[in-house]
């Protein structure tokens, strides 16, 4: 009986489970944060490829076609960019923070994103890209549309940020209001850094 009870203790609740999951870059082993980084990166940018969207940041999508190759090119600038960034700053927290770690997890945190490439397939292409590329014409154009979209964004960024924290303070290994202002600091100039690199990017052989 003692150790039936034993075993029960052992096995996570259920809101220890769903705490799991929804602090699942923090909770993840860093090689699966890996692993599964680097498997929805390449999802991702098949997805792309096959519906001819391509990044233009580390949030938004435009339409367009570049080769299978150039997706996967731009998926790890866009990676490697701003998780430079990420890692200086988080040096600045703490020196012996592991690239390996905060790389893995930044990137597992970063897959929610693909989300925003469901609207570019199953909406309109031209309204789609329109938003993605200037938001105030897509209201103009298409309120509707364009407050619809606004919706999807704001919750996939809302989750992007929340699992890149995630991440960082598990990287890290701290959790204040220091920590949460320098995150978004280091996103900011991440999110900088990786969109003027990609904008420098051109599948026809140059940069």
């Amino acid at each position: 009986m003692s150790e039936e009870i034993r075993v029960r203790r052992s096995r996570p609740t259920m809101s220890e489970y769903l705490r799991s999951l929804v602090r699942r870059p923090a909770t993840i082993t860093t090689n699966n944060a890996l692993l599964w980084g680097l498997a929805w990166l390449i999802a991702g940018a098949i997805i792309g490829w096959h519906f001819s969207l391509v990044p233009t940041s580390l949030i938004s999508y435009t339409w367009g076609y570049i080769p299978l190759l150039w997706h996967l090119i731009y998926a790890l600038v866009l990676w490697i960019t701003s998780c430079v960034a990420i890692y200086a700053i988080a040096l600045t927290i703490n020196r012996r923070v592991a690239i390996t770690e905060l790389f893995g997890r930044m990137l597992f945190a970063h897959w929610p994103v693909v989300v925003l490439m469901v609207p570019g397939i199953v909406t309109d292409r031209v309204a789609y890209s329109t938003y993605m590329s200037n938001v105030a014409v897509s209201f103009s154009q298409e309120p509707l549309y364009a407050t619809l979209l606004s919706v999807v964004v704001a919750v996939v960024v809302a989750w992007y940020i929340f699992w890149g924290y995630c991440a960082f303070s598990r990287s890290v290994q701290r959790s204040d209001a220091t920590t949460r202002i320098l995150y978004i600091v280091a996103l900011v100039v991440g999110f900088v850094l990786s969109t003027v690199t990609l904008s420098q990017l051109s599948p026809g052989g140059g940069v």
